[in-house]
């Protein structure tokens, strides 16, 4: 049996170099209309995403990660021609109660749902991505002038990869160590 997802997830890897090459608009809108297409929980599809393209404004966004991050570990969003910013929010009173009273935030894993959309339909398409977890919250949000009533729960570099793929098989850990059957 043969998957045309799986061997997407299996050739798939975070790119950190990019191209100087702009996404063409056809692309990224394919890539945001995965993200559209998630499921959510109840169906709230409580996300935003704020897609970032101007050279200034990634720059900036570079520049607003943690002290320590700078320079060690985010340095590449600089040169990414697109940086998406997931949002969620505002989140309904049910939602919120409901999040409560499991001690669970859904729209957190909804969002992560939508994203991974957006990285496999990327990668579809010849698109490289890295997940950014790792930010100042307070500051992308005064940069891209996000309102108080959505959080900031991930930023996603886009763009052409100027790595080479890895042909080595990713290090995982095997099914039996991860998986019981009952």
């Amino acid at each position: 049996m043969s998957s045309k997802v799986l061997d997407i997830i299996k050739e798939r890897f975070s790119v950190r170099e990019y191209q100087d090459r702009p996404v063409e608009q056809e692309k990224l809108d394919l890539v945001l209309e995965a993200a559209r297409l998630a499921p959510s929980a109840s169906n709230s599809q409580p996300w935003h995403f704020y897609v970032v393209r101007d050279k200034e404004k990634i720059r900036a966004l570079a520049g607003e990660m943690p002290l320590g991050t700078r320079n060690i570990m985010n340095s590449f969003i600089a040169r990414a021609p697109v940086v998406i910013v997931a949002t969620a929010g505002p989140i309904s009173l049910l939602h919120r109660a409901a999040s409560f009273i499991v001690n669970r935030r859904w729209y957190y894993m909804d969002i992560g749902i939508a994203l991974e959309h957006m990285v496999l339909t990327a990668w579809e398409l010849g698109l490289g991505s890295c997940w950014i977890g790792w930010f100042s919250e307070k500051k992308v949000r005064k940069l891209l002038d996000i309102p108080k009533d959505q959080e900031v729960v991930a930023m996603l570099t886009l763009g052409y990869s100027a790595e080479a793929r890895l042909s080595a098989p990713k290090r995982r850990k095997p099914l039996s160590e991860i998986v019981n059957y009952f």
